[in-house]
């Protein structure tokens, strides 16, 4: 996402998206801030004792400044939002819950360009008919997409993603496990994960899984890629959280995914992984030092392979790779209910 004389619009229609974004994670909490509970309200009324809601955002920077360093670099100013929330509905047996997890962070390098360092949209929907003690009926539904443009920095001219290209969701049902709050256990043998690639020409590529357009000889698309890409199988979602000690909190989420399906027999065997930790280190009440890390692998990404041929890197051609990214800042938080 740099911010150059071009000749193509994306990079005003992009300034008009972080705007909205910045609006939208900045937004939430204060909404939370307008419908605290009115203390001269009646406590715990009929229509409201069944809801609880939680949420957490946090703002992180990072600045680094050089003047004739004789080890070379370039300066940089980087930060981050992001919002965590959980809206809760518990009758009896029947439990709801509805997670949302947004993020969106840059990083400027002086006057030469802007980069985007984050971008997340992750929302899930869980329902959960609670007939046994440890396992019960549940339903999940999710989506994980981002807000803005990705390009294949430093190149800014080729994109690799935008707004629901990709976009997955997920639809499950199966078993869920959960004895204690610190361990929890969902498992699907019938889920079904759709991947949406909403523009068309990361749908021509074929990327992320999806039919790549026909072409003739000449490059020309004579049938246009499709934007949907549909799988159906095993699903199996797995969340640990704990405080370590009184001043740092451990949580981890591991999601696992195999395709029944799959139209290359060969496949079938492959699992799609994203695995998640979060380790936040409380320095007083508003101030955290958090380390994320996240590591997945989807068999239906490809990214380019390299040989050296006589001295010069040669892309040979393209394979799915194990995939990672890790952060450490020191940031602002705020918990809301």
């Amino acid at each position: 996402m740099l911010i150059q004389n071009r000749n193509i619009n994306p990079i005003k229609s992009q300034q008009i998206m972080v705007q909205r974004i910045i609006f939208l994670l900045l937004f939430i909490p204060l909404i939370s801030l307008a419908a605290k509970k009115d203390t001269t309200a009646p406590s715990n009324p009929d229509s409201l004792r069944y809801w609880s809601f939680k949420g957490k955002t946090g703002l992180t920077f990072n600045q680094l400044s050089l003047s004739n360093w004789a080890a070379g670099g370039e300066s940089s100013a980087s930060g981050k939002v992001n919002v965590l929330t959980n809206l809760r509905y518990k009758k009896n047996n029947f439990l709801y819950e509805n997670d949302c997890k947004l993020a969106f962070g840059m990083i400027g390098y002086g006057k030469n360009r802007i980069e985007k360092t984050e971008d997340r949209i992750d929302l899930a929907m869980k329902a959960t008919n609670e007939t046994e003690k440890n396992w019960t009926y549940s339903s999940v539904l999710t989506l994980k997409t981002q807000f803005a443009n990705g390009y294949k920095y430093p190149n800014d001219s080729t994109l690799i993603s935008t707004f629901l290209a990709p976009g997955v969701v997920n639809a499950s049902v199966g078993y869920r496990y959960k004895k204690s709050d610190l361990f929890e256990l969902f498992l699907s043998p019938a889920s079904g994960k759709f991947t949406f690639v909403l523009n068309q020409e990361l749908a021509d590529r074929g990327a992320y899984g999806v039919q790549a357009a026909i072409r003739d000889t000449n490059g020309l698309v004579l049938v246009p890629g499709k934007k949907l890409f549909s799988e159906f199988g095993f699903n199996v979602l797995a969340n640990f959280a704990k405080e370590v000690s009184s001043n740092i909190e451990l949580s981890s989420t591991l999601n696992l995914y195999n395709n029944y399906l799959d139209d290359n027999i060969g496949n079938r065997w492959n699992i799609d992984v994203d695995w998640e930790t979060t380790i936040n280190f409380t320095i007083n009440k508003r101030f955290q030092t958090v380390l994320f890390m996240q590591m997945k692998y989807d068999h239906n990404v490809d990214f380019p392979v390299y040989e050296m041929i006589e001295g010069e890197k040669v892309q040979i051609g393209e394979a799915p790779r194990l995939q990672f990214k890790e952060s450490l800042g020191i940031g602002i938080t705020y918990n809301f209910s």
